[in-house]
């Protein structure tokens, strides 16, 4: 499957002999896969969202992880955040003070859905877990309201996953699980533990 990918893939940075490359399925389903001459170094799942937030001032730290704080329309700080940055490699070269509409997207490893709203409820929280509890891991806690829904499908592998749009604490996430795990409608408020990818369109 990353062989394939990687065949399939773009090409978005060359330092070298390392690169970063970005495989596109037209579910939406996508893999960051870093190289090292002709070995596969690093493969990272996401999935291709629609901006949610803005991101400012994202500072690469040690263990691949990118901290950074997402503000409002009037540059308030809603929250920070931990998370893989598909555009990592392309920070350094990035004029400072880097502040840009980002996708948030969430792999869910727990999801539960625990009520129904036909709003947006108060008390929603967006929490990083892992960058700030001394670990390399870009997870975070979050609880949201689900705005839409759809069903896809990985045409390389038939695999079926859900795509959600959850409003969280003052922007909007996609959060992706396999299908039915849980089943999600639009209206349903989550409780979820997930890991943290983000892209920054216009650092390419």
């Amino acid at each position: 499957m990353v062989a394939a990918a990687r065949s399939e893939a773009e090409t978005i940075a060359k330092d070298g002999e390392v690169g970063v490359h970005i495989w596109t399925d037209p579910s939406g389903a996508r893999l960051v896969i870093t190289t090292e001459g002709d070995l596969v170094r690093v493969v990272t799942p996401t999935f291709y969202a629609a901006p949610g937030a803005v991101m400012s001032e994202p500072q690469a730290v040690d263990g691949g992880l990118v901290l950074a704080e997402l503000v409002n329309d009037q540059d308030e700080v809603i929250t920070e955040i931990a998370c893989q940055l598909e555009e990592l490699s392309l920070l350094g070269a990035a004029v400072p003070p880097i502040e840009a509409p980002v996708s948030v997207v969430v792999l869910g490893n727990a999801v539960r859905v625990t009520g129904r709203s036909d709003g947006v409820p108060p008390g929603l929280v967006f929490e990083p877990v892992g960058a700030y509890a001394a670990s390399t891991d870009a997870t975070a806690h979050l609880t949201g309201v689900v705005v839409a829904v759809e069903e896809r499908t990985v045409g390389r592998t038939g695999q079926g996953f859900t795509a959600a749009r959850v409003q969280t604490d003052g922007f909007q996430v996609t959060l992706c699980v396999p299908a039915g795990e849980p089943h999600l409608a639009a209206g349903d408020v989550v409780d979820v533990e997930g890991y943290v990818v983000g892209s920054i369109p216009s650092l390419r």
